[in-house]
């Protein structure tokens, strides 16, 4: 019954992971729309602007930081399938629990030590370096922090459920 409440907030930062992955997804879409537009105005008109140019990795940053966590959530990450895919549901919950426990204290580190970054590029109101550039890069630095919180909410959320299956679950043998 105590389990009860965690899973339901792991419910809860899992809608949270599925919204910012679909901002990922729409940022995918922003990528390719921006990079297809500068290779056509280059090529047909001979020009360019820095702003597109900068327009192109603000946006392959929402990719990475917003997905990674959505990429985690559907089980899309890296794992040594030689050890993982033979065992069996238990051994796999124990192996997920490591990982998600590894990984929500890493992303914890990086949230902490990204803080007084991001802050410096807020109070500056930090810009483009660049004549012409994107005017808010303090934005786009914040990014880190949303990303790497959401990585924390996803790895907390598959803490709760491989704890719920070693504990509750007595037809997962493994």
């Amino acid at each position: 019954m105590g389990l009860q409440i965690f899973l339901k907030l792991a419910d809860l930062c899992e809608i949270i992971v599925t919204f910012l992955g679909k901002v990922a997804m729409a940022c995918v879409l922003g990528v390719i729309f921006v990079v297809a537009s500068n290779v056509l105005v280059r090529y047909f008109f001979g020009t360019g602007t820095v702003w597109t140019q900068e327009l192109e990795w603000h946006l392959l940053a929402g990719v990475a930081t917003l997905g990674m966590a959505y990429t985690y959530q559907q089980g899309q990450h890296v794992r040594v399938d030689m050890i993982y895919k033979p065992a069996g549901p238990k051994t796999k919950a124990a192996i997920d629990l490591a990982a998600a426990i590894a990984t929500f204290v890493i992303a914890i580190l990086i949230c902490y030590y990204a803080v007084p970054y991001i802050l410096q590029s807020w109070s500056g109101r930090e810009g483009s370096a660049d004549p012409g550039g994107l005017p808010m890069r303090y934005a786009l630095k914040a990014m880190i922090l949303v990303g790497f919180i959401s990585l924390a909410l996803q790895a907390f959320a598959e803490i709760v459920r491989k704890t719920d299956i070693l504990i509750n679950r007595e037809g997962a043998a493994g």
